[in-house]
């Protein structure tokens, strides 16, 4: 067997296994962080569908922001998902100010 220089792929901290942009997550959860509080936003099986919702939803808040109204933009998006042992983990991030 011909050996390689190549590592495996490290499991992403709090799951079993590495997650990539189409990793079905089974059934999470996109949140949406304020200072203070927290909004859920939709549920999603990958990050892919999760960063997609979470630019539509900033683009609604600025046109909403836009129109006059007052509201608050969240700080971070986050996807929550099932991880080891059952518990909830954060499976991906997503910073407002890069979407």
């Amino acid at each position: 067997m011909k050996r390689t220089k190549r590592q495996p792929n490290k499991p992403t901290p709090g799951f079993a296994i590495r997650l990539t942009d189409q990793t079905d997550l089974g059934i999470a959860v996109l949140i949406a962080e304020y200072q203070a509080a927290y909004e859920p936003i939709s549920p999603v099986s990958t990050i892919a569908e999760a960063r997609e919702i979470a630019q539509q939803d900033l683009r609604h808040r600025m046109r909403r922001l836009e129109a006059g109204e007052e509201l608050s933009c969240p700080a971070i998006y986050r996807v929550w998902a099932r991880g080891l042992g059952g518990c909830y983990a954060v499976a991906a991030e997503f910073d407002p100010s890069h979407l």
